[in-house]
């Protein structure tokens, strides 16, 4: 028979487990637009956080490949190229919108100083970056 003890037990860490689940979730917010899509996309990738980065990327297998492709090469890096990547600011310098749901961001990293471009598209769970649009793998 189990005992009032090893109920209240299993209810705590029942509740725990939803909690740390919620809590995951509720550190990514849904971009409501698309400079917020954008930005949440590439602060993610510079922080290494490619899981909650992965939240902002379109759905679909060669936008998922060329997000593979971008998390290992961050991975390649030594700890000093990692840490300076995570220092670097993002810096817009252009939005177009090209229509209501897809908007290119020009921006360019404190780090390198090279023009870059993403697309980012609306969709029913917020703005998402399409990889597919500008990354070639390099």
């Amino acid at each position: 028979m189990i005992g009032k003890d090893s109920i209240k037990a299993l209810v705590a860490m029942i509740l725990f487990s939803l909690q740390l689940g919620c809590s995951n979730l509720s550190n990514k917010e849904m971009a409501d637009n698309a400079l917020d899509g954008g930005r949440y996309f590439l602060e993610n990738c510079n922080q290494g956080d490619f899981k909650k980065a992965n939240y902002y990327l379109l759905e679909g297998k060669e936008n998922q490949k060329f997000m593979k492709d971008i998390s290992a090469h961050y991975f390649e890096l030594d700890k000093e190229g990692r840490q300076q990547l995570r220092q670097a600011s993002i810096q817009i310098s252009e939005v177009q919108a090209l229509d209501s749901n897809q908007t290119i961001i020009k921006y360019q990293s404190s780090l390198d100083k090279v023009p870059h471009q993403i697309k980012v598209i609306n969709t029913i769970s917020g703005w998402k970056v399409d990889l597919k649009y500008t990354y070639t793998g390099k």
